[in-house]
């Protein structure tokens, strides 16, 4: 099991100094709105790959007036202590952030740490999810997929890499035709790489989903899909990379126009029906935040008992739309798994339905200076 056993924090968002241990298991932080709930969230989630789950600029990280944060945790994993470290650093005008692991900052120690981390994430949005943006809900999928694969990353910014020269080139006035179709090569390998990770992370929720409808842990079947122009014309052939660069080709004029390239995984949506019948995007705030939290109790089934991760689940402010569908579901959620949760909300009578396990801890009086 992992989980973090402490943490602190110094000139990191609305906190100057906080710090307090944790529970391996559930862990409530509650206090009113503003007292850095959610801060504390993102401040873990900044232990891994990348400016945490709010994606923010690493500037608006740090507290106003400060040159730097500085956040520290002793983190468990296999009954092995490590003490990490991340931080920013000023180097030639830019803003960068650094992970210590056990004071060591080398490729292989920041491997191992990703190796140990995995982090399934509920934000207060998600209650909206099939009403939002679709790159919103591609990029939780995409997350899915990171939870268990590190390399995935990497794929995803190497398309987009390829995508943006290849506009920059279509831009030009003096086009390279070699250089263009070596560009191209390149996003449609990569772009047939995501869309099968993808089709096999959709694959993996709607197996879970039904396995945990047969259970009765879910009040509805729950079956998803991809939404993709090139995806589902050529859903026989979606290996096929020289139908995909030949697309490309053809799209080279319009592209130039529109800016970027209209076929790929870029442009993929996540859509689906609930007993078969009715589509997800029709749900009430609260069917749909039914629906989110039980594509994380697939996941973490996934996780759990196939690929032996034990993921830690971060739940921002969880406690709206709350009715007892999903207070069943959360319940389940920490019962049947041994993790680690950190959870908030305004109100700890607000979690009194959660096991004995749980651990409370009011943000607005404990740790904070």
């Amino acid at each position: 099991m992992s989980f973090f056993k402490y943490i602190k924090l110094k000139d990191f968002r609305n906190f100057h100094e906080y710090e307090n241990d944790y529970n391996k298991n559930c862990n409530i932080i509650y206090g009113k709105n503003g007292s850095g709930k959610t801060n504390l969230l993102e401040s873990i989630s900044l232990f891994d790959k990348g400016t945490g789950f709010k994606n923010d600029n690493l500037k608006n990280i740090i507290q106003s007036k400060k040159e730097k944060f500085i956040n520290y945790a002793q983190f468990y994993s296999s009954n092995k202590l490590y003490e990490l470290k991340v931080f920013t650093l000023q180097t030639n005008e830019r803003l960068l952030k650094k992970i210590l692991v056990n004071d060591d900052h080398n490729k292989e120690a920041l491997t191992h740490l990703r190796s140990m981390l995995s982090f399934l994430i509920f934000q207060p949005e998600m209650e909206r999810f099939f009403l939002l943006s679709p790159s919103f809900r591609r990029k939780f999928i995409d997350r899915l997929i990171y939870s268990y694969n590190k390399d995935y990353n990497k794929l995803i910014n190497q398309y987009k890499k390829n995508l943006s020269e290849r506009s920059n080139i279509l831009k030009s006035q003096r086009i390279d035709d070699a250089w263009l179709q070596k560009i191209e090569d390149n996003i449609a390998r990569l772009g047939i790489e995501i869309y099968d990770h993808r089709i096999k992370q959709i694959n993996i929720l709607n197996d879970n989903l039904i396995s945990l409808f047969k259970q009765k842990k879910s009040p509805f079947s729950v079956k998803l899909k991809i939404e993709d122009i090139f995806l589902n014309k050529n859903h026989s052939k979606i290996n096929d990379v020289d139908k995909y660069k030949n697309q490309l080709k053809i799209n080279r004029q319009n592209d130039s126009f529109v800016g970027g390239a209209t076929i790929g995984p870029h442009r993929s949506d996540i859509s689906g029906l609930i007993n078969n019948d009715f589509p997800l995007n029709q749900l009430s705030t609260g069917q749909q935040k039914t629906i989110v939290l039980m594509l994380i109790l697939a996941q973490s089934d996934y996780l759990v008992n196939k690929r032996h991760i034990r993921p830690i689940i971060l739940m921002d402010e969880i406690c709206s739309h709350l009715d007892d569908i999903n207070r069943s579901i959360l319940l389940n959620l920490v019962q049947d798994f041994d993790l680690q949760f950190f959870m908030t909300g305004t109100d700890k009578n607000l979690f009194s339905f959660l096991s004995t396990k749980t651990k409370y801890y009011n943000i607005s009086n404990s740790g904070k200076k």
